[in-house]
């Protein structure tokens, strides 16, 4: 008779092929695990390579100097439930950094700083700061700061001595840091794409007020006549500013005033900032272009490009 396995063998035995079932229900589990992630991933992929081809279609649409800003064909909603939205605005509403820098003594990007509330003594800090980053000399401004004074730190970059060639590049100069805490959007009122003059048709209020000295009730005038009657901006009855002169003088803007506004500003349409934005499947894709859109007959020349 055959002897029967003493029972802490049996035991073991059990234990171990517990051991087993439990080792391969992690690894099947693990596995399953891998390839529903592989799987969501490029469903992901293909979604955000659906919405790219989308948000490409919108940056052809924006382009076309024939296709108005306020047109349904901008803002759809495709059968399957895709989205595109496409915004066309002014890069010439925007302050040009490059420029401001150069201005005598730095006056409009002095007084746009002082509108947001910036400490009056950073003001000049961040101000020199900025132009020692852009100026092809080593020699520090009054209140700036040079490569010699920020190499052994890795808060700010170190100035690259040419024009800024993005706003990003503003991010990290010594003080932008301050901008950022009392204005989080300052991106949105600076480019380095501006046209000889901005944009009066589009230009923000703190760009008004800066910029053209007006006063905050003068720049809410400009802004509301340009609206229509809507009062509403990028629709069908915005007024299209032609003459400049003739525009203040019937907002009742003083000769002054209206004289230092048209050295500064224009009617007449500069670059364009087309930005195309798809959503596939919930997922988001964005295009942003900044151009020259062709009117008046002219090619479309494009200036920037970004793809988020």
């Amino acid at each position: 008779m055959t002897p029967r396995p003493a029972p802490s063998r049996r035991a073991s035995a059990l234990l171990l092929a517990l051991w087993c079932v439990a080792v391969l229900s992690v690894t099947v589990l693990a596995v399953a695990e891998m390839v529903a992630n592989d799987v969501s991933d490029a469903g992901v992929q293909n979604r955000r390579f659906e919405g790219r081809q989308l948000a490409l279609t919108g940056i052809a649409y924006g382009l076309n100097p024939k296709i108005e800003i306020w047109e349904p064909l901008l803002n759809q909603r495709l059968p399957d439930g895709s989205k595109l939205r496409v915004n066309v605005t002014s890069e010439s509403a925007r302050l040009d950094i490059n420029k401001a820098l150069r201005e005598k003594e730095q006056r409009s990007l002095k007084a746009l700083l002082k509108l947001w509330n910036v400490p009056p003594e950073k003001v000049s800090e961040i101000v020199d700061s900025l132009a020692d980053w852009i100026d092809p000399d080593q020699f520090r401004s009054l209140n700036g700061a040079e490569r010699d004074d920020l190499q052994r730190q890795n808060r700010y970059s170190l100035p690259a001595n040419r024009d800024f060639r993005s706003v990003d590049e503003m991010e990290k100069v010594r003080g932008m840091d301050i901008v950022a805490a009392v204005k989080p959007d300052w991106a949105n009122f600076f480019t380095v794409t501006g046209g000889r003059r901005l944009d009066l048709q589009e230009a923000s209020l703190d760009v008004l007020r800066a910029v053209g000295g007006l006063s905050l009730d003068q720049a809410r005038q400009v802004e509301l006549a340009r609206n229509g009657a809507d009062r509403l901006p990028h629709t069908r009855d915005d007024v299209k500013i032609k003459n400049v002169a003739e525009f203040l003088q019937r907002l009742g803007i003083p000769q002054a005033q209206s004289t230092a506004l048209q050295s500064r500003f224009s009617g007449a349409a500069g670059p364009s900032r087309i930005e195309s934005r798809a959503t596939v499947g919930g997922v988001d894709y964005t295009v942003i272009a900044v151009a020259n859109r062709g009117t008046g007959g002219g090619e479309v020349s494009l200036l920037t490009w970004e793809e988020r």
